[in-house]
């Protein structure tokens, strides 16, 4: 039974990586490159039911893998506590981006498009926060297997 977490978040995170980087390196160019308007808001707007299935996802089966910890004293001694709570920071950091990137940027872009207003800027600043987020996701998945390789996962 231990494997099904670990392999739901593994999906959960492949799912949102995946889209994030569809989203910020295809989608949103073709927006900014003239592309229709209304389809790419369309998309951004499901794009955004995925991904937070996939982080409220990530998120459960996360606390879920914190139960399942070795103890406390073995963490300490083999250093691996710091890249715990490393993760841990940058988890919320990036929740934090995400919800502010999705229900403020991205609102207000698609709230632009429905209105025919120029959404450039706002287009630039969410493609700058989903490159940021990108990384810090990439960055979460390499301290994920730095814990599975020190015996937590």
């Amino acid at each position: 039974m231990r494997l099904l977490p670990l392999w739901l978040h593994v999906l959960a995170a492949a799912v949102w990586l995946g889209g994030l980087l569809f989203q910020s390196h295809i989608l949103l160019p073709l927006l900014a490159k003239g592309g229709a308007a209304e389809p790419v808001a369309q998309a951004v707007r499901r794009c955004r039911r995925v991904a937070w299935t996939a982080l409220v996802l990530l998120v459960l089966t996360g606390l879920h893998n914190l139960t399942r910890l070795p103890p406390v004293d073995s963490m300490i001694e083999s250093g691996v506590v710091k890249l715990l709570a490393l993760k841990l920071f940058l988890v919320v950091v990036l929740l934090m981006l995400s919800a502010h990137r999705d229900f403020g940027v991205a609102a207000r872009l698609i709230r632009a498009v429905a209105a025919g207003r120029d959404a450039n800027e706002t287009l630039r600043t969410l493609v700058r926060i989903d490159r940021v987020v990108l990384l810090l996701g990439v960055a979460l998945v390499y301290l994920g297997l730095a814990l599975s390789r020190g015996g937590i996962s």
